[in-house]
């Protein structure tokens, strides 16, 4: 009796489910003909570090190497840089790593690090989170020869 009654069971969740899992499709849900459920986690695309990094003359630095959590960039010209990351949850805090990797082409630097504190907007209310950005600027000092 208890067999059949499970089995009976499920098979009423399994229909309920079933018609919960099944949308129309109109104008207002449709994504390329297809019918675009919103499913699973939302996440943002979004800026989440920028920066600048430069020497003690507050010179630009180009071509330093910013790492963070696997996440590698590059300065540009005038020494800046940004980290764009696509996450379910921005991090609060992150550390920032700056290597001189081209050697004495622009002058030779010290390795640092520093820590940025990501600050959030709101986000739209709708789908995407509150996202992150945090700001730094880096002066490395030029390395003893």
């Amino acid at each position: 009796m208890k067999k059949q009654l499970l089995k009976t069971t499920n098979a009423i969740f399994a229909s309920i489910l079933a018609l919960f899992g099944v949308s129309s499709c109109n104008d207002d849900v449709c994504l390329y003909g297809v019918p675009y459920e919103e499913y699973g986690c939302p996440y943002s695309e979004y800026i989440e570090v920028t920066g600048k990094v430069q020497n003690e003359s507050e010179q630009p630095i180009e071509n330093i190497q910013v790492v963070s959590s696997g996440d590698t960039v590059y300065t540009d010209a005038n020494g800046n840089f940004e980290m764009r990351k696509s996450d379910t949850y921005p991090r609060d805090n992150i550390r920032l790593y700056f290597k001189d990797i081209d050697g004495a082409t622009n002058g030779s630097y010290q390795n640092d690090s520093a820590d940025v504190h990501i600050t959030y907007s709101e986000g739209d209310g709708n789908w995407n989170v509150g996202v992150g950005r945090g700001s730094v600027t880096k002066t490395l000092r030029e390395k003893d020869e």
